[in-house]
């Protein structure tokens, strides 16, 4: 069974992660709306959806960690 408890580096490299992956969703977005290409519309689309769902498991992951380093 794996460890659920977390170090202070681990918490902090993941906060950078959440926040690179939340400039790339920005970025993707922003890229949407001037893409005129259909192919490449749906990949843009398809990797916000994914990337929306990864920033959301992260948060989730963070506020689980933090709620660990509390006790």
């Amino acid at each position: 069974m794996e460890s659920q408890h977390f170090g202070v580096h681990e918490i902090t490299d993941m906060r950078e992660i959440l926040n690179f992956k939340v400039a790339c969703l920005v970025e993707a977005k922003s890229r949407l709306q001037q893409t005129e290409n259909v192919e490449l519309k749906m990949l843009i689309e398809q990797g916000i959806r994914q990337g929306t769902e990864t920033i959301s498991e992260m948060k989730t992951f963070l506020s689980t960690a933090a709620t660990q380093m509390k006790q």
